[in-house]
Formats: structure tokens, sequence, C-alpha cells
């Protein structure tokens, strides 16, 4: 009939007896049964238990597995050779690793074998490694696992000659061939573009490789035809070439790096790559990148500068402020090397910016290399410098003696085997490189996508969402903090560093250095003498230098307790007394944790200067003699003082001053005597008032504002210029606790009437004190009207 359609004959359901490897199986039930928990396991695997016949099934479709391996011993199942048979979905009750990296549930062990994916693992006798296994297996049946080199992610172990076939074969489908490279050149081009042998094996013939381990090649490949080249010549040909590389693209390419000019082409067309049509369709209209793209692209560019950083220490042709920053670091982690010598890497100048440091930021021994058109001038702690640039390594043997030379086995012309033993070290961890080059961490929660720099290994630069403290950032916080024991260390990380180790440090850093910059250039400058005419012995000058650098050491002991002084803490004290000449420092640093500072002068020519600037959190401020002739500013900034004294400082107040001064309302105590003030400020609005003090200030009135404060104890303006009073001041209630002091002050006598009479009108409950004079010996102290006026005099 037409249109029906023909019959088909069903295919037998048979399974072969023979297996695709030309192995004879028995069939069904004559395999030996497996041991599987009634229970199912939460972590166990989603896929479903190996029946024998499913195994059968399954050795059958090559395309699909490999061929499973006949197992013979006593209640073995058939072994699985795809890892991702033994996957485990991320459960969040898996807890926190180990320092193996090993997760603990149920007295079973995992580890992560990708972001999303655990595997259970148990110790292999004979290997000592761990091998992958599934609840059900009496004897474990997986491959033998191993860490990466940061212990988050694990991987099947291979022999060196399948690891070589995967990375010869990774290599040809980029265009080279791995006989062009040493073995260990291979080993820096994987360790330098981020690509372990884990990412190797899993790059799909059909998917492109890994674009950063694409531009590291190149470059590598690049430098090596460079041998060829004079020395002085392969850098600026390495450039050529690399510019006309960069510069042939495609425009989608070219839009791509206008936006981020540093970031590689190679990398530039993989990101593009993998964009969606929506996103292909908002570069044609709109400008700027996509979100999701302008994210990518910033993990990559990070990732790049990673890479460049690294390279740099092989390829001879190459040089960065990166790479020398690197090896620096490098050249502090040699055995034996020095630690008590500091070596500081400027820039410009031999104040300028720290680049980077190694050794005891205490110790007395400084070296200074200054960088200028990518080489180095020498400056020796004992004042000795070089004219002639140097790369960084010949720079840094220029700074050993003869003795460490000799004790690092370091020749004479020792630049180049510094550079070897340098490249001879593993090439620090992503998250470590981070950190020496200052990098914040991203605050972006990174995905586990498909583009080719995200896969597993690309990622290690410090993109995680919470990176982990490394050893590193805690040697940079004992720089800092040298004082601090074990324990605190790892609590001011954790307080501190938690969400942006680099930014924190980098910032505390700087500030540091340029304290210590700062205050080691006030130190030696010594005015001239205060006397005119006299100058300064060799003795007196030494003496002088001398307490300079003990202040100044005292200042930097009080930054270095920044951010250690404990919340509930009243913060911390500084006093001192001071004995050099001139002004005191002025510094950039910002002591916010200090809340009380005591300066008194026993040197008549100290002057306060800007210091106070850098005190914004003070709440008790003694100065005693410190002469500071107009009002410091530094003090209005202070939010929440307490006590104000200022005695015998020199200080005239302007009414600009003085009104400034009127809105410190915090204020429970103010001390401006023994001060040519001229005018007083307003004190209406100190509420909390309870002290004041403005005796021999050269004052004609009594401080306005005094009749509104009710918490007021001690008024004293003696020895002052004071004839009349304001009427407003007898609205002082007379049951007010207060004492008031008017001794020498040339009162008239229409004052000293009103204040007989306010005393006569006083209460009985009066309580307040108003002294006119003070007494003599054998005077006897008339008090008018009554015993209890509160009014004191003395008659002959």
């Amino acid at each position: 009939m037409a249109g029906k359609p023909p019959k088909i004959k069903p295919a037998p359901n048979k399974i072969p007896d023979i297996n695709t490897d030309g192995f004879h199986r028995p069939v069904g039930g004559n395999l030996p049964s497996s041991s599987v928990l009634r229970q199912p396991d939460p972590l166990q695997p989603s896929s479903r238990p190996h029946t024998a016949e499913s195994v059968e099934v399954i050795s059958v479709i090559p395309n699909l597995m490999p061929p499973a391996i006949p197992i013979s011993h006593p209640g073995g199942v058939v072994a699985i050779s795809t890892l991702s048979n033994y996957w485990i979905p991320v459960s969040r009750n898996m807890g926190e690793a180990n320092e193996q990296g090993i997760r603990v549930l149920k007295q079973r062990q995992y580890v992560a074998v990708d972001e999303e994916h655990y595997v259970q693992v148990v110790k292999d006798a004979d290997s000592g490694l761990f091998r992958a296994t599934v609840t059900r297996e009496r004897e474990p049946s997986g491959p033998l696992l191993k860490p990466d080199s940061e212990g988050k992610l694990w991987y099947p172990v291979e022999s060196s000659n399948s690891a070589h076939e995967h990375i010869a074969d990774l290599f040809h489908r980029m265009g080279y061939a791995i006989d062009e490279f040493s073995d260990i050149t291979l080993a820096r081009i994987l360790a330098v573009s981020g690509v372990d042998g884990t990412l190797a094996r899993h790059t799909d013939a059909d998917v492109h490789p890994p674009a950063l381990l694409q531009d590291t090649l190149r470059r590598f490949s690049l430098d090596q035809k460079m041998a060829r080249w004079p020395k002085e010549d392969r850098a600026a040909v390495f450039k050529a070439h690399e510019r006309a590389f960069e510069v042939d693209c495609d425009e989608n390419t070219l839009q791509m790096r206008r936006i981020f000019p540093d970031l590689p082409k190679t990398v530039a067309e993989a990101i593009w790559r993998n964009t969606t049509a929506a996103e292909r369709l908002h570069m044609h209209n709109q400008p700027g990148l996509p979100p999701r793209m302008a994210t990518e692209t910033l993990v990559a560019l990070r990732e790049a500068r990673l890479a460049r950083a690294g390279e740099g220490l092989y390829l001879n042709a190459v040089s960065s402020l990166d790479s020398d920053r690197l090896a620096l670091y490098m050249i502090g982690n040699l055995a034996d090397w020095p630690q008590q010598i500091r070596i500081e890497m400027r820039q410009g100048v031999l104040d300028g910016e720290v680049l980077s440091a190694i050794g005891d930021g205490r110790s007395p021994v400084r070296h200074v290399l200054i960088r200028q058109d990518a080489g180095y001038l020498v400056q020796r702690a004992d004042g000795q410098s070089t004219q002639a640039l140097h790369d960084l390594y010949s720079a840094v043997c220029l700074l050993l003696l003869p003795a460490q030379r000799k004790a690092l086995g370091m020749p004479e012309a020792a630049g180049p085997t510094l550079q070897q033993w340098v490249r001879a070290q593993p090439l620090p961890s992503r998250q470590t490189v981070s950190e020496v080059l200052g990098l914040e961490p991203l605050p972006l929660a990174i995905e586990a996508v498909t583009a080719q720099y995200r896969q597993a290994g690309y990622l290690r630069g410090g993109a995680d969402e919470n990176p982990e403290p490394g050893r590193f950032v805690e040697k940079r916080v004992r720089d800092l903090y040298p004082e601090l024991s074990d324990e605190d260390v790892a609590r001011f990380i954790n307080e501190h560093l938690h969400s942006d180790p680099s930014g924190v440090l980098i910032r505390l850093e700087k500030e540091f250095a340029t304290l210590r910059q700062e205050l080691s250039t006030w130190s030696a400058m010594v005015p001239p003498h205060h006397t005119e005419g006299e100058v300064w012995s060799p003795a007196a000058l030494a003496h002088q230098l001398q307490l300079r650098q003990g202040f100044s050491k005292n200042l930097q002991a009080l930054w270095q307790k920044k951010l250690i002084t404990p919340h509930d803490a009243q913060g911390e004290s500084f006093s001192s007394f001071i004995d050099f000449a001139g002004e005191l420092p002025h510094t950039s640093a910002r002591f916010e944790h200090v809340t009380e500072l005591v300066l008194e002068a026993r040197n008549p020519s100290v002057k306060l200067g800007k210091l106070l600037d850098s005190f914004p959190n003070l709440r008790y401020l003694i100065l005693q003699r410190v002469r500071m002739e107009t009002f410091a500013p530094g003090i209005f900034q202070m939010r929440d003082l307490r006590h104000l004294v200022l005695q015998d400082c020199s200080l005239q107040l302007s009414d600009f001053d003085a009104e400034g001064l009127s809105r410190i309302e915090t204020l429970t105590l103010l001390r401006l005597d023994e001060n040519p003030l001229g005018v007083a400020p307003h004190v209406g609005f100190m509420h909390q008032l309870g002290e004041l003090y403005l005796s021999d200030a050269g004052l004609t009135q009594i401080p306005s504002g005094v009749e509104q404060l009710a918490s007021l104890r001690v008024l004293d303006v003696h020895d002052n210029n004071i004839v009349n009073i304001r009427e407003d001041f007898f609205e002082l209630p007379d049951t007010q606790n207060l004492d008031i002091n008017l001794i020498d002050n040339p009162l008239g006598d229409v004052a000293l009437m009103r204040i007989g009479q306010y005393v006569q009108d006083a209460s009985m409950d009066r309580q307040i004190v108003i002294r006119v004079r003070e007494p003599v010996a054998n005077d006897v102290v008339e008090v008018f009207d009554s015993p209890d006026t509160g009014i004191e005099s003395s008659s002959d």
C-alpha cells in the first residue's frame, strides 16, 4: 500500500560476548557482584551503580568512553578510566580543606577536581598517592591523583611520556614543535602562562588552545630567534616584531584594544570568540564593552601582566619594572641571603616612590637602587654611589660586601651568576606575584565559564573572591609591625586584610616609607643656633642630631601601633620632652589611633609648626612652652577634643582664631594661660566646659558666655588687665559651685561695687566664690557683708 511504512525487524536485544578489546566476557550474573551500600550516599556520583549489564553496554561503545579493563579480583568492579565518572557535585556540607586540600566528611576523604566537582579518594598503599574511588568499591579503581602547585585542585597522575604527548600535541596545534624548546624552557613557558598538565590534557582538539599560552609561547620563540642578533640590538628588534604583530589585527579586536590598549591581540581574539550575538551587536552599535566582556577583559589584563612579569625573568630581550620587582623578591628568598641588609628600589630619585624592597625594615643598613631608564643607580648606606646605570642583578651585587659575596659563593663579577640563581628558582605562585606587584584582588566573583584564559589554572593570580593571604603577606605585615606575635599577625590579617590585602598593605607601606623619609630629612636639618652670633659646636651639633633622631624614632614607633590598637581601647598616648632646637616635624602620615598628645619644650626655640595636622583624633592635647604664635589650624579638625592645654606657647589669638576656638563645643577643660592672647574666645557654646584657665593672658574682659556654662567649676582669669566687668556676667546663679579668681586685676571701683552688690543679694544656698585679691601674711581676710558672702579681699 502506498505510503505505508515498511516493517522493520527489531534488532535482537543481545549483548555480544566479545568485547572490542578482544577479551571474552561472561554474560550477566557471571560477573562478580559488587558490594553496594543500601543507604544512598548524598555525596555519591549521580550516575547509577554499574551493573554487569551496563558495563557490557559501555564496553562496546568506544566513542563514548574508553574501554573498561576487566578486573578479576574478588569483590572488584570494572575500573573507570575517566575521572568524570567519579565526580560528585559541590556540596556546602564538605567543610574546609586541610593543608593538603583534602576535605573529610563522614570519615571519608574528598578533593576538588574543578570548581564544581569533588572526588572521593583513598590513599594508595603502593604509591603513597591518593586514588579516586566511589563508596561502593571494595578496592579503589580510579586514577591516582595529586594536587596542583597551590593545593586547590587535584588532577590525575600520568606518566611523563603521556604528559609529554599532550603538550606536544598542544604545541603542534599552535604551530610550534616541542623539539624547538629545551625541557627547562618548556617548563618555564607553562609556568609563566599559568598552564599546568591538567589544562593541557583537557584542551580538546576542537577547542582553541589557551590564549595566554599562545601569547607566551610566541614571545619565548621570538626571544630564542633574537639570539643571533647583537646583544645591544635585541630589545629594539624584539619590540619591533611585537609591534608589527600586535598592530596586524581585525576591526573587532582593534575596537576592544582601543578601550584596553594593553590587552594582547591573542587574548582579545579569544574574548571575541566567546561573545554572544547580543554582545557583538552591542559592540557594533554602542561605545564601550558589555559588562560581561569588560569583566573578562579585566581578568585577562591581570593575567597577561602576571605572565609578562614572569617571562621577563627568562627572556634575554625583554626587561620590565614588574620583572625587576619580582626578581628582587626572589633574590631576597635565596638561601643564605643576608636579611640584615635592607635594599629599596625607588623611582627616579633617592627619595622617590618605593617600588619594592627586601630585607629587614628595621635594619640600619639601608641601600637604595634608583631606577632610571630601565637601569639602576646605586646609593649605598655608607654614602657611596655610582654614576653609571647597571642592570638589576649587577646593581644588587654592588651592594654586597666581599664577605657576604663569599658566604653566598658568588664570584667577583656576580651579576650573571645572580641572574642564573634567580632563574633556577621555581616561579612563585600567581597570588604571590600579584602581591609583589601590588595588584588588588578583583572585586568580582569569577564564574567558571568557557573562555580560554578562564579554564583551570588561569585564574590563580588573585582573582578569587576571597584569596587566602600567603606567607608573603605575613612577611609584609611583620616588616610594618615587627613587635607583633604570630597570633597578632594572624588577627591583623583577618581583621584588616580580609577583602583587600594588597591594597591596604600598599597604602600602609607607602605611608610608612614616606614617614621615614620625611623624618630622616627633618632630623638632618638642624637649624642655626637660636642665639644670634653663636654657632653650634661639633659636640652640640651632634647632640642636636641625636635628639632629633630619637624623636623621629619615637614617632615611627608610634605609627607602628596603627591598626593594631584594640577597638575597645582608649587610643594611644604620646608624650615627650623636647630638648632639640627648631620646628617640630611636619609629616604626611596620619596618626588617627593617637588620642592623647603631651609635649613639653625645654628649649626656648622649639616651634610647633604643622605637627598637629597629623593627629586628627586627639581628645587630650597638652602643649607647654611650645611656641606657636598663631593658633594651629590642625586643632580645628579634632572633632572629639576634651582637654586643650596651650600653656606659655607665645599664642596670640586673632578674631578669626577666637571665633573658631569658640566652636569647639566638646571641651571640658581649656587652658590658655601665660599667653599674650589679646582677645578671649566666646565660651557660651562650650556647654560641657568645667575648667577655664586664662590667667596672665593680656585680657581686658572676662570671656563672654561664662554665665551660660552650668558645668563650669573653675574660672581663673587672674593677672590680667580687667578693669570693668560686663553686666551679663552677674547672671551666673549664685548656687553654682564655681570658683572665680580675679586676683591681680586692676578692677575699678564700679566693678568692685557691683561684685559686692551681687554677693549681698545672693541666696542662703550660695556656693559661688569670687576672689579679687591675694591674702598676705598677717592679713585679716575681710568678707563683705557677712562671713558667708563669698567675696574675699584683704585689709591691713
